[in-house]
């Protein structure tokens, strides 16, 4: 069974084209359409894996999936809007640093400040913008975001599962 913390949310399926099971989709550059094992929705609650059978550019922002099984306009349209997710092992992360390290690998650690004050414990990684953001659950219970950039992160311990970070002043003021 797959799950949510196994996938990375890379697009989303907008629309049915034509009368064969084409749909029109928003995907994340992050992901090569012709290396990914399969792309993933959620249907009922449950991650399904689909698997592309061809794919071709339409325009600058979209794609038009064949989707494996989906032939008819009908089955296309029960698949439009919704949230398209990859395997985590299939995409390409921004967030990479030199020592290998995935944005997505950091789920659950804990993050510091130069001053080896506790900021919080990265709950998610997020995608969904231009600029990759962890999603941080604060000692107080409140949530920030801060950027996964590699000018900001002086350090990655995997070992105690810290991960030190140098914030430009009044980030967290905004």
């Amino acid at each position: 069974m797959i799950t949510r913390q196994q996938l990375t949310e890379v697009g989303r399926t907008i629309k049915p084209h034509g009368i064969n099971g084409e749909i029109a989709a928003a995907i994340d550059p992050i992901l090569d359409l012709d290396t990914a094992r399969c792309l993933v929705l959620d249907i009922d609650g449950i991650f399904v894996p689909f698997f592309v059978g061809s794919w071709r550019s339409r325009g600058s922002e979209a794609v038009l999936l064949n989707i494996d099984g989906v032939s008819d306009e009908n089955a296309a349209k029960s698949l439009c809007g919704k949230a398209v997710y990859a395997l985590n092992e299939d995409v390409h992360h921004d967030g990479d640093d030199d020592d290998g390290f995935y944005a997505d690998d950091l789920q659950g650690y804990t993050i510091v400040d130069d001053n080896a004050s506790v900021i919080g414990t990265v709950v998610r990684v997020d995608t969904s913008t231009v600029n990759t953001l962890f999603e941080v659950e604060r000692p107080d219970g409140s949530t920030v975001y801060v950027p996964v950039a590699d000018e900001f992160i002086l350090g990655i311990n995997p070992q105690d599962g810290i991960i030190e970070m140098s914030l430009p002043e009044g980030l967290f003021d905004l």
